[in-house]
């Protein structure tokens, strides 16, 4: 049973802005700007948090307004963390390019959420039920991907890791990829990470299709396709596919099986992508309210 979750995955700050769509190359365009919000694995904590599983983060911050603002969200959710700021870097930071339809495009600057050395990991104390979250993101990252793998293969082998690839699954290097595939319990994705990845192997796999809804992959077992919450309008997907990892832990430390967990995670993307802004998972209540007005 999940009791808690530990990020390893980092926590940055996103600049969203709003424009009709995404010039051409050399070209320009008006954009609005929506405001200035905490990312990254901040969506996945703050979304299992709210709907009762506490966490704890475990990922880089610096030091600097931008770490600041880091910290002072984590704060708020009630998420702790447990590593000291990096002394001479702030945190990073994200271009969130939001079009009509509601996709996004990033661009990411990185700063001290993208370096792990070996020795940050050590101080890490794991509980019995400990969920550990690691993003693709950081294996990519030049400056952490050999700790964090590294890390994963010492891990104690009742850890629930769940794996998320990211936008940069295509490129995260094959041997740094397989160790966190062979430790991986839960692997959660996107069609577009899928296709960039090709044929993977966990014990549970979980393909997210947007208005598809979502595909179980369980080792030796039938898939399962569970369907997606209907929606009229979407105001933003920045951030959908974290509410749904966390959610679906969430869920999991609830005792629920995979189908309804699942489902429990697709009803919270829905509402995610029905507000605007990145870290817009659902309290217990929210979610409920959501469900009685859909249905």
């Amino acid at each position: 049973m999940i009791t808690r979750l530990v990020s390893l995955g980092s926590v940055i700050v996103d600049l969203v802005l709003e424009l009709p769509a995404l010039p051409p190359r050399g070209g320009d365009v008006l954009a609005a700007q929506r405001g200035m919000a905490v990312g990254g694995a901040f969506n996945v904590l703050s979304a299992a948090s709210r709907l009762g599983l506490p966490g704890v983060y475990a990922g880089p911050h610096g030091t600097g307004p931008f770490g600041d603002l880091v910290r002072a969200e984590l704060a708020r959710e009630g998420i702790a963390t447990c590593r000291v700021p990096n002394r001479n870097l702030d945190t990073g930071w994200t271009i969130a390019l939001i079009e009509p339809d509601a996709e996004r495009t990033f661009i990411t600057v990185t700063g001290a959420d993208a370096i792990v050395e070996p020795a940050d990991l050590e101080g890490i104390e794991y509980r019995d039920g400990d969920a550990v979250y690691v993003s693709g993101y950081d294996l990519a990252y030049p400056a952490s991907g050999a700790a964090i793998a590294a890390h994963m293969r010492g891990l104690p082998a009742d850890v629930f890791v769940a794996f998320d690839p990211g936008p940069l699954a295509a490129d995260i290097e094959t041997g740094l990829l397989q160790s966190v595939l062979a430790r991986a319990a839960l692997v959660s994705l996107n069609e577009r990470e899928s296709e960039a990845l090709g044929p993977i192997d966990a014990p549970t796999i979980v393909l997210r299709q947007g208005r598809g809804g979502a595909t179980i992959h369980r080792r030796g077992e039938a898939d399962v396709h569970v369907d997606a919450v209907p929606l009229g309008s979407i105001a933003d997907t920045s951030g959908a596919g974290d509410v749904h990892v966390g959610a679906n832990l969430a869920a999991l430390a609830m005792g629920l099986s995979w189908p309804d967990a699942v489902l429990l995670a697709n009803r919270a993307a829905a509402y995610s992508v029905s507000r605007a802004g990145p870290a817009s998972g659902p309290t217990a209540a929210e979610l409920d309210k959501f469900g009685a007005d859909r249905w």
